[in-house]
């Protein structure tokens, strides 16, 4: 049922860690990461990804990345949870980042995800590995890209074709 849904394939892309879309690697640590990007889509009430045009392109990830650049993450925030607990926010939206990193091995366990959501472990420093490559996050951010197309031409040919039936 699922492997014929179009649309499934296209929601599941979005959640895979970099390791597993680029090189089919599947481990814990994957899991992790589309934790960390269900979280960052919960604490911003908007999708991982929404891709119209190159130009009007989002994606989630790299908007949490940029906003804690600049100081700004609970920018972040969905307006509509209101801003009750910003120590709270802050550090759910630090621990979905640390979630999303694009090395698997710096990812944290699930176990130390729920300590630190807890309260019971200090929240890790995100480090980004100086050796993960912006080549791979391109290539993963092409993949994703090309595989989108390649769908919504599937979808249209399939609409196309029960139309004609």
């Amino acid at each position: 049922m699922w492997g014929n849904d179009v649309r499934f394939h296209v929601f599941a892309v979005g959640y895979m860690a970099p390791e597993y879309a680029m090189r089919g690697y599947l481990t814990d640590k994957a899991d992790v990461y589309s934790f960390g990007i269900l979280v960052l889509e919960i604490a911003s009430g908007r999708n991982n990804t929404s891709y119209r045009s190159e130009e009007e392109s989002f994606y989630l990830l790299d908007w949490a990345h940029l906003l804690k650049e600049q100081g700004n993450l609970l920018d972040l925030v969905d307006p509509r949870l209101g801003s009750d607990n910003k120590e709270e926010m802050m550090l759910t939206i630090n621990v979905a980042l640390l979630c999303c990193n694009a090395t698997s091995t710096i990812r944290p366990t699930m176990s130390s995800v729920v300590s630190m959501l807890e309260g019971r472990a200090a929240v890790q420093i995100l480090v980004s590995d100086p050796n993960a490559s912006n080549n791979e996050m391109d290539a993963m951010m092409k993949h994703f890209e090309s595989t989108l197309e390649m769908n919504t031409s599937e979808s249209q040919i399939q609409t196309a074709s029960s139309q004609d039936s």
